[in-house]
């Protein structure tokens, strides 16, 4: 990683509200650890103002969101039924959240006199069910990805940079796992109290999974980029593309923007 990346993620939408993320549960982080009220009282400030940031962003997100969901469709090109069924729901999902966040932002600011608790509590759930099925994605592409290895080692073909590339893929997407793992863990904290563990964990429980889950989402977005500056860097080394090559190249690419690019509510 270098500062040009570094500067070519800042000056993308999804760069920044991830490191707005990073910044809304380190605040939290702190908050829940500080000695001195004075610290917690004013961390957790600051950590509110970063999230109403983001919020605010959001409110530019319908048309993309809308895009998003028309061209998918119902999902016909995805060959996995699980995916495709699990990307149909995030896409309901994503509809139905996106319009309700937005009056739940006009109530909180006093621009609408509405029931902003209830509105919430809908917003809470979307959440929940769209990083359940999130990771229902993952864990899916986990194991694609294994069986894809097993049928290349079994191929008589040159399986070397197939298979490292089948292992990135596979390690990005481990990575997912537990990022959505430890989101999906403090997301459901904010349900009502007796739904599964609602408001039984503390500020820095919230912030130490919010945390972790930000910087392994900021390491993906990196590594990413690297990777694939690297590989079309190697190829023009080489003076030579393999039609193989093209397609990993696309592959890890949409595997890239898959992460980067979501549409959803951390």
């Amino acid at each position: 990683m270098n500062i040009a990346t570094v500067i070519e993620v800042l000056e993308s939408y999804h760069g920044r509200d991830k490191v707005l993320r990073l910044l809304t549960y380190l605040g939290k982080l702190t908050s829940g650890i500080a000695s001195s009220q004075n610290v917690a009282i004013k961390s957790q400030i600051f950590s509110n103002q970063i999230s109403g940031c983001r919020v605010m962003l959001r409110l530019l997100d319908d048309i993309p969101m809308l895009h998003h969901v028309v061209s998918y469709g119902l999902g016909k090109a995805e060959p996995d039924w699980v995916i495709r069924w699990a990307n149909l729901l995030k896409n309901l999902l994503d509809v139905i959240f996106s319009p309700i966040e937005h009056i739940c932002w006009a109530g909180e600011c006093k621009i609408l006199s509405i029931n902003v608790a209830s509105l919430d509590l809908v917003t809470t759930w979307c959440w929940v069910i769209s990083l359940y099925l999130s990771l229902v994605k993952s864990l899916r592409k986990v194991i694609q990805l294994e069986k894809q290895k097993v049928c290349l080692q079994q191929s008589e073909s040159n399986i070397g940079l197939a298979s490292r590339m089948l292992d990135v893929q596979q390690r990005d997407e481990s990575l997912s796992c537990l990022r959505l793992i430890l989101d999906l863990s403090y997301a459901v904290n904010y349900l009502p109290s007796g739904v599964l563990w609602g408001g039984k964990l503390k500020t820095w429980h919230v912030g130490v999974f919010g945390t972790v889950s930000s910087l392994i989402v900021l390491y993906q977005m990196f590594s990413k980029r690297t990777v694939s500056k690297n590989m079309i860097g190697n190829a023009r080394y080489n003076g030579v593309v393999t039609y193989q090559e093209h397609f990993l190249l696309f592959s890890t690419t949409w595997f890239a923007l898959h992460i980067m690019l979501p549409q959803g509510y951390i």
